[in-house]
């Protein structure tokens, strides 16, 4: 069993608290997105001082690779994992980011349409579940915007899906029962917006496709671009992941 000394935990939480706050500078900043990167590699050198400069040389031409806009994107699926880290109190360290940068460059390369703003991760509740009923295939979760997001007043929303190309390959075809994909999308886009307005999502969403079968869709991250001053002209971004669907 560890024993933590007094005033230990005090001393945690003041450190993942002051880690959130110079993530979410970071991400706010008008640094350019590889200045960005190398500023989350500072907040992890007091672990691993000396392979900061070599990552953060890999990890240049790695999203020069990506192409256009490609550090961006990769800049802010950065972040956005980062904070859920110290949200979890779960150390910043070089290893950690070596471990997980490659993930973040395949989501930077395989969803161009996404990660193109400052991403925020959402606030999620528990919902209570009756013990009598049957208990639903996806979990009973709702999400709140952020903190920084809280009281949007953006006079917009545009719903994104990860995935895009299987998800629309999948639903393609004319000769069959299914549901067209932008069909399906049309239903999502509503359900998303009606939620909006209520400031909470569904952590899934289910849309019927055939008689007896859904196409399933997680709650990924929102995307807001915080350069426009006006908040009333910002866009919100909400972006679901296609999962799967059930036959």
């Amino acid at each position: 069993m560890e024993i933590k000394l007094p005033g230990t935990e005090d001393r945690e939480q003041q450190y993942f608290d002051d880690l959130l706050a110079r993530i979410r500078d970071i991400r706010a900043s008008e640094r350019t997105p590889k200045q960005k990167v190398a500023d989350i590699l500072s907040l992890a050198t007091d672990y691993d001082k000396e392979n900061a400069i070599p990552l953060l040389s890999l990890l240049n031409s790695r999203m020069t690779a990506l192409g256009t806009n490609g550090d961006l994107r990769f800049a802010n699926c950065m972040i956005m994992s980062v904070e859920r880290w110290a949200e979890c109190h779960h150390p910043l360290t070089m290893k950690s980011i070596e471990e997980q940068q490659r993930y973040w460059l395949m989501d930077a390369d395989n969803n161009q349409h996404i990660y193109e703003y400052p991403s925020f991760s959402g606030i999620y509740d528990d919902e209570d579940v009756d013990e009598e009923e049957e208990m639903p295939l996806v979990p009973e979760t709702t999400v709140r915007l952020p903190k920084e997001l809280e009281g949007f007043k953006g006079g917009s929303m545009i719903l994104k899906l990860e995935d895009m190309d299987r998800f629309i390959d999948t639903f393609c075809s004319r000769n069959t029962y299914y549901r067209r994909a932008y069909d399906i999308l049309h239903e999502l886009d509503k359900r998303v917006l009606e939620e909006l307005e209520a400031g909470e999502f569904s952590s899934w969403i289910d849309v019927e496709y055939k008689d007896g079968g859904w196409a399933y869709f997680e709650f990924s991250h929102f995307e807001v671009d915080l350069r426009e001053p006006d908040s009333q002209y910002r866009t919100l971004y909400v972006v679901y992941r296609y999962d799967t669907t059930a036959s």
